[in-house]
Parts: structure tokens; sequence; C-alpha cells
């Protein structure tokens, strides 16, 4: 990601926001599903994804599929800008301090956990104001708990100051970060193995997105009780693991990974074709314009394009 001319990664920036909003196109339906499972306690509304899936439109209509998904559209578009730009920034400091432009794979596993530490930032308030939207079945929408995004916000700052709007930001943090950086050690393994044709790219980025979540779906079970609590329920994160896992087992630690998997491997892929796409749009407009470019725009196949 980036180039020579583009040194700051305004380039990345720019194609990581774009291809945020791919991602959460392609993802939310999954997402809900994914936060009514990890949620409720087992088995008690739902007996499995598809039966979420079942109840959740006869009751509420599909258009409760993409629930809360304002809230995150705002913070995804700058969040995978984060994400796309902290890889960027991470390769270019590891390629000047190394002295070669050549990126491991351990190097790029590298600037994945930089990426993640990025994205974090916004993700996760915007994480906690996504799930208590999608919690909020039509009976709880007309008793008025929440209208909307800036409700939510207004009404957690109220019940618990700024700490509450961030609340399970950290956990969040123990999500993305790990998982990104085996992200990108996996989506490079492959494009270098079998090639960065838009095929490769787009089962490249859903393969690496399922172990993503692999990685994740623990804390993300943690995080979303953890978001999801009334106010003072909890006093951290850690009082929800040993509670999870004296009435739900191991299992429950990986509730919600059905639709959580085929949402990684659609949106991840959708994503990744979507970045490397802007970029080649990047690198057209720059051959029309005569600029020199004298490294390669997409630094996520760097160690091919030399």
């Amino acid at each position: 990601m980036g180039d020579g001319q583009d040194p700051a990664g305004v380039r990345a920036f720019v194609a990581g926001g774009v291809s945020g909003t791919a991602f959460l196109v392609a993802g939310q339906p999954f997402d809900t599903i994914k936060v009514r499972m990890q949620h409720q306690a087992r088995g008690t509304l739902y007996k499995s994804s598809a039966d979420c899936l079942y109840k959740t439109v006869t009751r509420e209509g599909a258009r409760a599929l993409f629930k809360g998904m304002s809230t995150p559209l705002i913070a995804c578009i700058p969040s995978y800008a984060l994400w796309f730009l902290g890889h960027d920034h991470a390769i270019t400091l590891q390629q000047r301090l190394l002295g070669r432009q050549e990126m491991s794979l351990w190097n790029h596993g590298v600037a994945g956990l930089t990426a993640g530490v990025y994205m974090v930032t916004i993700l996760g308030p915007g994480e906690r104001v996504k799930c208590l939207l999608q919690m909020q079945t039509e009976s709880g929408r007309r008793e008025g708990k929440y209208k909307g995004p800036i409700d939510v916000i207004k009404k957690t700052y109220r019940e618990g100051g700024i700490r509450s709007v961030f609340r399970g930001t950290l956990v969040t943090g123990l999500r993305d970060v790990p998982g990104s950086g085996m992200f990108f050690i996996l989506y490079e393994s492959i494009i270098r193995r079998y090639g960065d044709s838009p095929t490769t790219i787009t089962v490249a980025g859903g393969v690496s997105g399922i172990l993503m979540w692999l990685v994740g779906v623990p804390p993300d079970v943690i995080k979303t009780r953890y978001q999801t609590a009334p106010q003072g329920k909890y006093r951290s994160s850690l009082q929800i693991i040993p509670e999870l896992y004296k009435s739900e087992g191991v299992g429950g630690f990986y509730k919600g990974f059905g639709p959580s998997g085929i949402r990684a491997f659609l949106a991840n892929g959708i994503c990744l074709l979507t970045y490397d796409l802007v970029m080649k749009t990047f690198r057209k407009l720059d051959s029309l314009t005569s600029f020199s470019i004298t490294q390669p725009t997409n630094k996520l196949h760097s160690s091919q394009r030399h």
C-alpha cells in the first residue's frame, strides 16, 4: 500500500475507506445474527443461527438485519481507512529500518498488528453503539430505549460518562489486534503462492478473514456481553469469562461463529478485492498523468512486484 509519490499513505487511507464501506454492506446481516446469538443465554431465544435469521425476518422484517448499520458505516469507513493506513505505515517504517523493499511474511504480520491498533481507536466505541442497537428488538424500539446512534451515545454517556461510551474498547483490541496480524500473514502467503488475480485476492481475503475470526470470536463474545449488559452489571469484562464458562462451557466462547465465519469470508474477500481495485485505479491515474512510480502502489503485494 502506498507508493513513492505518497509517503504519507493517503492513497491507502482513501482505498481503505472505500473498502470499509464494501465490507460493511456485505457483512452487516450476518453481523446482526451473530450479535443476537452471542447476547442470549444458551438457547433462550434462538435455537440456531438459522432460527435467529428466520425469527428476526418474520418478526421484524428484512430491514432488521441492517439495524444499527448507520453507526458502523460512520465508524467503518475511517476505521478501515486507518487499518490499511496502519499497515502501510508499518511496512514503510520497516523498509526504511531494514534498508530493503522486500518484506517477509513476519514483516507483514507486524504491520497487521499495527493496523489493528490503528483500527481499534475508532472501532471500539462504534461497536458499543452498534451492538446496543442490534440487540434492540421491535418491541424494545417502541418502548423508546434508543432512537438511533446519537441517542445511544447520549444515554450511555448520561448513565456512565465517557467510560460507558468506550466500554469494551480494550476487549475489541484483544479481538482485532492479534487477528489482524495473523490475517496479513496468511493473506500474503496465499498471494505469493497463487498470484494476485481478482479471484485469488477475493479467496485469500475470505480465508484470512475466517482465520482472523477463529482468533477473535472468544473476545468478541465477551465484548458483546460486556457492551450490551446493563450499566453496573460488570465491573470488568473479565467477570464474564467464568460466568460464561460455567453456564455454557467452552462452546459458549464460540457462539455465533457460524454467521461470523460466513460474514468473515464474504466481507473480507470483497474488502480486499475493493482495496486492490481502488489502488490499481490510482496507478492508472498515475500513468495518465505521467507520474513516476518508484514503489509498488499496493504494499500488500510488494514482495511480488519487484
